[in-house]
Parts: structure tokens; C-alpha cells; sequence
């Protein structure tokens, strides 16, 4: 290590000398440093782009708008919702019918006749249970412990598959509230049944919780679960919950219609909820394509290079974060990556769709560009047009979103998977370029530079250190003479005055 002297025999500020020295020296340093800056925050940027059109792609693929069902949504309304509700999917016919319902499906109920109280032991249980509405029973095993209480025993019932809800309480028997044991079917309908397996599980049914059972050791129902009647346009039918599904209408019905009349429900195109998500598609789109073009037309103010360490201590905050802002500005400006991605998508909106043997123009649905040059690819809906396109044809708005497969020609392929690939490739085409924050720096052009450009500071660093120590061993030498000459002077001074 070189051994600074400051002057001391010359009286010069050595340290102010070679540090201006130095300046000029590091002028190469600093121009790397700011282009290393320059790439860092473009790198950046471009990252910041993918994060928007990633932004896009989430939605999309939790968007339903890619499914051809979704534009055969239907909407049902009933003309007396106390008495029913009801739902349409795609099948359903757009059409009104006529509903009467004459009673509610009911779930089978049971009460123990005769609980006198549970004595603890150990009983292992066996059950035939038919659901309502089938034929075939299933075998349900119930282990009872020593340890279980009657509020255990209700428990272990209530969480097996024995499909009924148990409790214990004090119900009327016609003469006085009496501690009895009642389940309820989970299931409404009739033809459902609950039979103790063996001679054991029927014993502690009656003996221990003090159920009625029939000669085939069925429970004996307190009341019988019961089908629900409605008739349909005419047509008479039973169900085995009131919630059911007829010709594409899922029925929900609460009340019987004998003091209200029949009821009407009428089935037709959800026209504002196809609408709706086609425009909130729409609107996600624009967003990042205005972001995009923001990116594309910015601009590049190219006297405003990034700050040295030295030119930001001769800066307040607020100037440094102006500057930087205008520094950072423009650094996307017509980029190749980007301005492909957007003229792209502008070709995927517009270009035909072909399906079904014919051919579909988005124009034809009330849909255009701005014509503004600045928003160019931003869409603009007519709604009127569009909302009655969906309640014309819901197919054909189906096909220009939804047509084709991965697999298909560009121009079979509906607008959805058009915009989905194109997304695809930009990002990926970015991410060429700037890497995505997995990904090593020397997968990525910019990651690359950025290596090439710190290898070549380190050297520059070392270069300088090595002519900033050459400087100073020049001055030391210096001074060094000087301090010698003054030791001779000094010494003939006395010599003289001798």
C-alpha cells in the first residue's frame, strides 16, 4: 500500500490535487455505472410489462368467457318467488311455462316412544339403509363404547352414514314434555328406510333408546317422508327434493301453490350477463393495451442520463427524484418486443374468424378501434348493437370468441385463443430479453450485459486505484525532495549565520 503524505513540506492539498485528477480519470467509470443504471431500469420496465399482461392472462384463464356455454347463459324469472325460484344452464329452451305445485318433498321423521334412560356398555351396530328413491340398501356400522354416554351414542349416529340428524330433548307426547330421542332424515322424499341389520342392533334401538320397529326390525317412521307433486305445463310429476332440474330449469320451490295459483317462469337469453363479462374482458384489455402504448410512445429525454454518487450529493431528494423520473422515461420507447405483442392482438381482434362454415368480423358485433392515434388498439363497444347480436345469435358471438383449439389454424381459432398465444409469446419474447425474476442473469440479453458491464467496473476500479496510487507515490516523491531542499536550505542558513 502506498503511504499518503498531504504536504506537508510543500504546503500543497495533495489530496485536493489528485482528486481532481482523478475526475477526468473516472469519467470512463462513470459513464459504465450509468449505463449499467440504464439497464437495470429498463430491465425493469420490461419486467413491469409482463406483470401487466400476466395480469391479463390470470384473468383470462378464470375468465368463462373461453367456454362456448358461456354464451348460452340463460335467465329465469318466476312470477311469484315465494312459491319458486328457478335457474337455467345452457340446454334450457329460451320459453315460458306453467308451474303448480301441490306439495313439498318432506324428509321422514322418527321419535322414540318409550326412552327411559341409556345404560352404558359396549354395542357393536349394524343398519340397512335405503336412501329415498332407491332400491338397494347400504350396511352402516356404528361402534358403541363403555365410555359413551347417550350424548356420545347421538353423536357417533349424527356423524355416521346412517343420513339422519339425532338430538335428545323434551317433546310433547300429548300429555307432557317427556325426555325423548327423535331423528330427521337428511334426505327428503319418500321410499326411505332404516333397518336394524341383527337382533342385537334391534334390541339396543328399542331396549336401550326406545324405538317402535316393524316385523323386518324397521324403524317405525313418525311421519313418512313425502315426494313432492308439481305439474309442468300439464304435465304431473313427483321429485325427491324440492330442488330439481326439468329441461335445462333448476327448480327451487318453497310454498305450495293452491292459495296463490299457478306459476309462471320464463326462460330467456342472459343477455346482460354475457354482456357484462364481454365488457369487463374488453375493459382488461384496454388497460394494458393504453399501458402498452404509454410504454411505446414515452418519451426519451435523452440529456437526462442517471446521477453519479457525487452529482446526487449536489442534489436535494425532490430534484434527484425528478431527475430520475425523466431518466427513466422512454427507456421502452418502439420497442420490438412490445409494439409486436400490440399489433398483434389488434390482428387477432380483427382478423376473421372462421367456424361452422362461416365467417365472422368483429365489427359485425358492435365492436371497433378507437379513432385516436394515440389509443390505437384500444376497443369501443357499441352496446346496442352488441346486446342484440347476444339475443340474435348467442352462437355466433360463442364462435368468434370461443372457436377452435390450440391445435387449430390461426384463422379457426376464436378470439380468446388468439389473445391467449399472443400473450404467450410476448412475454416470452420479453423475457428474452430482461428474464423474469427465477430465471440467471446469463438467460436474458439485458442479465448478460449487466455481467459483461460489472466485470468491466471491477477492472476500471482497479485501474483507477492503481493511477490514483501512482499519483500519490509521485507527489510523496515530491515532497519528499522538497523537504529535503528545505533541510539543506535550513542547514546553510545556520552556516551562514555563523
Amino acid at each position: 500500500m502506498v503511504t499518503r503524505i498531504t504536504g506537508l513540506a510543500s504546503g500543497m492539498d495533495i489530496d485536493d490535487i489528485v482528486s481532481k485528477l482523478m475526475k477526468t480519470e473516472k469519467a470512463p467509470l462513470d459513464r459504465l455505472t450509468q449505463k449499467k443504471q440504464t439497464l437495470e431500469w429498463q430491465r425493469d420496465s420490461y419486467r413491469e410489462v409482463n406483470t401487466k399482461i400476466k395480469e391479463l392472462q390470470d384473468y383470462m384463464s378464470k375468465n368463462t368467457l373461453t367456454y362456448p356455454s358461456t354464451y348460452q347463459s340463460k335467465t329465469v324469472k318466476s312470477s311469484d318467488e315465494s312459491v319458486l325460484t328457478a335457474t337455467g344452464n345452457a340446454s334450457a329452451p329460451n320459453s315460458s311455462s306453467t308451474v303448480e305445485v301441490a306439495s313439498l318433498a318432506t324428509a321422514a321423521t322418527y321419535k322414540a316412544n318409550n326412552y327411559t334412560g341409556y345404560t352404558q356398555g359396549d354395542y357393536n351396530l349394524a343398519f340397512n339403509v335405503v336412501a329415498p328413491g332407491e332400491t338397494t340398501a347400504k350396511t352402516v356400522n356404528i361402534s358403541v363404547t363403555s365410555t359413551d354416554t347417550i350424548d356420545n351414542v347421538i353423536s357417533k349416529l349424527n356423524s355416521s352414514d346412517l343420513g339422519v340428524s339425532a338430538f335428545k330433548d323434551k317433546i310433547w307426547n300429548g300429555t307432557a314434555y317427556v325426555e325423548t330421542i327423535a331423528f330427521s332424515s337428511k334426505a327428503t322424499g319418500a321410499g326411505g328406510s332404516i333397518q336394524a341389520a341383527d337382533s342385537a342392533s334391534a334390541d339396543f334401538m328399542s331396549g336401550q333408546l326406545g324405538f317402535s320397529l316393524d316385523a323386518d326390525n324397521k324403524l317405525t317412521a313418525y311421519k313418512e317422508g313425502t315426494n313432492a307433486k308439481v305439474t309442468i305445463n300439464g304435465f304431473e310429476m313427483e321429485k325427491l327434493t324440492n330442488n330439481f332440474t326439468v329441461n335445462g330449469v333448476t327448480y327451487s320451490i318453497r310454498n305450495t301453490t293452491a292459495a296463490t295459483g299457478p306459476v309462471t317462469t320464463a326462460v330467456s337469453t342472459d343477455v346482460d350477463g354475457i354482456y357484462n363479462q364481454i365488457k369487463e374482458f374488453v375493459d382488461k384489455y384496454n388497460e394494458l393495451v393504453d399501458s402498452l402504448n404509454g410504454k411505446l410512445q414515452e418519451e426519451k429525454y435523452r440529456d437526462y442520463t442517471p446521477l453519479t454518487s457525487e452529482q446526487k450529493e449536489a442534489m436535494s431528494d425532490k430534484e434527484v427524484e425528478l431527475w430520475e423520473a425523466k431518466a427513466k422515461s422512454g427507456l421502452l420507447r418502439n420497442d420490438s418486443s412490445i409494439s409486436t405483442g400490440t399489433n398483434q392482438m389488434r390482428s387477432d381482434f380483427y382478423s376473421q374468424v372462421n367456424a361452422d362454415g362461416k365467417s365472422y368480423q368483429l365489427t359485425e358485433f358492435g365492436i371497433s378501434t378507437s379513432g385516436t392515434y394515440q389509443l390505437r388498439g384500444h376497443l369501443e363497444i357499441n352496446e346496442d348493437k352488441l346486446k342484440a347480436k347476444i339475443q340474435e345469435d348467442p352462437k355466433s358471438v360463442a364462435a368468434l370468441f370461443t372457436s377452435g383449439s390450440s391445435s387449430s389454424a390461426y384463422s379457426d381459432k376464436g378470439i380468446m385463443k388468439r389473445i391467449g398465444d399472443t400473450l404467450k409469446s410476448t412475454v416470452k419474447s420479453i423475457e428474452a430479453k430482461a428474464g423474469n425474476s427465477t430465471m440467471g442473469a446469463n438467460n436474458y440479453s439485458i442479465g448478460k450485459n449487466l455481467n459483461t458491464i460489472s466485470t468491466d467496473i471491477i477492472k476500471m476500479q482497479d485501474r483507477l486505484n492503481s493511477i490514483e496510487n501512482r499519483y500519490y507515490t509521485k507527489f510523496s516523491a515530491m515532497d519528499s525532495a522538497i523537504q529535503k531542499m528545505n533541510e539543506q536550505s535550513s542547514y546553510l542558513s545556520q552556516l551562514l549565520a555563523q
